[in-house]
């Protein structure tokens, strides 16, 4: 059995841990695994070469990919088709493991399938918001990146009493991470694009933390549509100087967690066992702590929004 890895979209912590996984594996099975770069558009240039536990095993702890990635949407061109399916023949390549976001794996899997190539895919996205799966592979790395930034600021809050720090974490449109965070370092409060909130009880809320904890600590996602406002609004609203620490990409690249790195193994061996049982399309999900192959598309599946019950508890609702 030949393997294409191919990674799609943006990347995350565990993606090279989980191709080194995965390699090992092949090679105790006699199996053979060749990496493309810069995603579809990549292969389709032809850019795909052999990877071995050397190329990946060194940097298997280390956030980003060693394959390189890309969103634009090769597969939609009216070649793609014919083209890809010629080098894949060419290079002997048996099947296709791929690693992505919700985008990714709700639209390339099943166009993949129409065209006879077979898929496993990979939920691969600190922001842990692929449908169909309670854990992406990159999201418990990138909370525990959070965290260092966290505890810093509650050093200079207990050193310096009577300010407000705000957190900003990455998440696009979502607040997985943001709550998250915010439950496991005790916030005062959480702002995620999902949840409504009003001016005045953030303000109300903050005042009341300064007064009991002596600073307050507010965890939210880069999603929130008030953050532009926030560095002038909250001081003017609460009387209190605003400290803001913004994560930005860097928590993408953060080191590997030991949670990722056990679901990158475990990802990797159920997609390996797929793979040579013959499964043609399917995405390695976790649902209700069960890991398993989903055979049919993820779109099937809705995506939830964070937990409300979390969200109201560290909100004080």
């Amino acid at each position: 059995m030949r393997t294409l890895i191919v990674v799609n979209g943006g990347d995350a912590p565990g993606i090279n841990a989980l191709i080194a996984r995965f390699i090992s594996m092949a090679n105790r099975n006699g199996d053979e695994v060749c990496g493309g770069n810069a995603g579809f558009a990549g292969v389709l240039r032809d850019e795909i070469r052999p990877l071995s536990l050397a190329d990946v095993g060194p940097v298997a702890g280390h956030g980003g990919s060693i394959l390189t990635s890309t969103r634009e949407p090769a597969l939609a061109k009216d070649e793609a088709r014919d083209r890809l399916t010629a080098i894949l023949k060419r290079h002997s390549i048996d099947n296709i493991l791929l690693f992505g976001g919700n985008g990714t794996l709700t639209y390339i899997p099943p166009r993949l399938r129409q065209w006879g190539v077979p898929v496993i895919g990979i939920p691969t996205t600190i922001d842990n918001d692929v449908a169909g799966t309670d854990r992406t592979l990159g999201f418990d790395s990138a909370c525990n990146y959070a965290y260092q930034a966290v505890e810093g600021v509650l050093a200079t809050a207990r050193a310096l009493p009577g300010r407000i720090f705000m957190v900003e974490t990455l998440g696009g449109d979502t607040g997985y991470i943001a709550l998250d965070v915010a439950m496991g370092a005790g916030a005062h409060a959480v702002l995620v694009p999902e949840y409504d909130y009003s001016d005045e009880w953030l303000a109300h809320r903050l005042r009341d933390a300064i007064e009991s904890d002596g600073h307050a600590l507010v965890v939210l996602s880069e999603g929130v549509k008030k953050i532009p406002q926030m560095p002038e609004m909250i001081p003017r609203m609460t009387g209190v100087r605003l400290r803001y620490t913004r994560l930005g990409h860097a928590q993408r690249g953060g080191t590997v967690s030991h949670a990722d790195r056990r679901l990158a193994m475990d990802m990797a061996r159920l997609a390996h066992h797929a793979l040579r049982r013959g499964i043609t399309s399917g995405t390695v999900i976790v649902r209700n702590g069960q890991m398993m192959v989903y055979e049919d598309d993820i779109q099937n599946f809705e995506l939830s929004p964070p937990n409300r019950a979390e969200y109201d508890f560290v909100n004080g609702f």
